[in-house]
C-alpha cells in the first residue's frame, strides 16, 4: 500500500519535470506529502539545476558603500532608528578602491549594496 502512494508522488514529480506544470491540486498533494518523496524530489531538482546552471560556482564581491537608510524596517540592523550604529558612506574613490582590491583578490564581478541613503537615491 505504501509503495502505491509513493509511486503516485513520483508520477507527479516526473510529470512536473516533463511538462513544467501541475494542477493546483497536484502541487498541493506534493507539498503536503513531500516527506514521502523528498529523496526523489531533491534528486530531480538537483539534476534540473545542473542542466540549467551547470556545476560552476561564481563568487561575487560585495561592496557595501553606505549604511544610512531612510526606512525604519524593524528587521533591519541599518534601520533609521538604530542609534547604536556607526554610520558610514564611501565616496566614489573609496568604492573604486574596494573594487580594485577585490579584483586583485580574484573577484571579477561585484554587487554594490547600501541602505536607501538619500545622498545616493533621490
Amino acid at each position: 500500500m505504501q509503495k502505491q502512494h509513493i509511486s503516485k508522488y513520483i508520477e507527479l514529480i516526473d510529470k512536473l519535470r516533463k511538462n513544467h506544470e501541475l494542477t493546483f491540486e497536484e502541487y498541493l498533494m506534493l507539498i503536503q506529502n513531500r516527506d514521502k518523496c523528498s529523496e526523489y524530489l531533491f534528486k530531480n531538482a538537483n539534476e534540473v539545476r545542473e542542466e540549467i546552471y551547470g556545476k560552476d560556482v561564481y563568487i561575487r564581491g560585495l561592496i557595501e558603500f553606505s549604511n544610512y537608510c531612510k526606512n525604519d524596517c524593524l528587521y533591519c540592523g541599518i534601520r533609521r532608528s538604530n542609534r547604536n550604529l556607526e554610520r558610514y558612506r564611501l565616496n566614489k574613490e573609496e568604492i573604486l578602491d574596494c573594487a580594485k582590491q577585490g579584483y586583485n583578490l580574484g573577484f571579477r564581478t561585484f554587487v554594490l549594496q547600501s541602505g536607501e541613503d538619500r545622498i545616493f537615491y533621490r
